[in-house]
């Protein structure tokens, strides 16, 4: 779970601009950070897990606090746990 304090806020991601830099509202304020490879691989799976485009964002550290953990679908899961199950049979004689 994340806490959030007065040192995080939540930008808007705005767009992404040439040289891998990431353009976000925070409050009143446009911010523009350069990212690394590896930090824009993460910025997308954040984007894609959420299914919106808020970000938070640490505003001394100028740090985007990410999920990147896989989201699974409920169902896809349950069809392959069902998948998984009958395989099982299939096995037997």
């Amino acid at each position: 779970m994340l806490l959030f304090n007065s040192n995080y806020e939540v930008g808007v991601f705005k767009r992404l601009s040439e040289n891998n830099e990431l353009v976000m509202d925070v409050g009143q304020e446009e911010y523009t950070l350069t990212l690394s490879d590896e930090e824009m691989d993460d910025l997308e799976q954040h984007l894609v897990n959420q299914e919106n485009l808020l970000v938070p964002f640490h505003k001394k550290t100028k740090e985007l606090i990410l999920n990147t953990e896989p989201n699974y679908d409920e169902e896809e899961m349950e069809e392959l746990m069902n998948i998984s199950e009958g395989a099982g049979d299939h096995g037997e004689d």
